[in-house]
């Protein structure tokens, strides 16, 4: 089953030595679990469920199991743990453009690397074919935004 992609843009690559003087960009993954066992949809997941269910109306419940954010430097990659000792690695390619894009490269489990440009606070959703013990199906969410500091 291909992963289920948002609208995107692909992003070129930004080699590290263009990046060094770029802040830091704030990643935050979260991971949802679908089955076909239940129709219980979190609320905060209603749009994703719609969505997710034209390709794969068999997928009927949708929950978060976690959400964690990072600060990654442009140019450098960091894991973040999913479900079953899975993990999804993110890399930041470029920072934020004239056009508010952030550049990043994401490698979910079972899939290929997905290089992609975003807006940022928006999210990018995933279906991958990794499926739990209890078979449900991992989707990843991704989003983007520079980090600020609060003074």
């Amino acid at each position: 089953m291909l992963g289920l992609l948002a609208a995107f843009t692909l992003g070129a690559c930004v080699p590290r030595e263009e990046c060094a003087d770029e802040g830091p960009v704030r990643v935050t993954v979260v991971v949802v679990l679908a089955t076909g066992d239940n129709a219980t949809v979190d609320p905060k997941l209603k749009d994703l469920a719609k969505e997710v269910q034209k390709r794969d109306p068999k997928l009927t419940g949708f929950r978060i199991t976690t959400t964690e954010g990072k600060s990654i430097p442009v140019g450098e990659a960091v894991a973040f743990t999913l479900v079953d000792k899975k993990e999804l690695r993110v890399k930041v390619e470029k920072a934020k453009d004239d056009n508010g894009r952030i550049g990043l490269t994401i490698k979910p489990p079972d899939l290929g690397e997905i290089s992609y440009t975003c807006t940022c606070d928006k999210f990018f959703p995933v279906v991958t074919p990794y499926k739990t013990k209890a078979g449900e199906t991992l989707i990843v969410v991704v989003m983007a935004k520079p980090c600020t500091q609060k003074k």
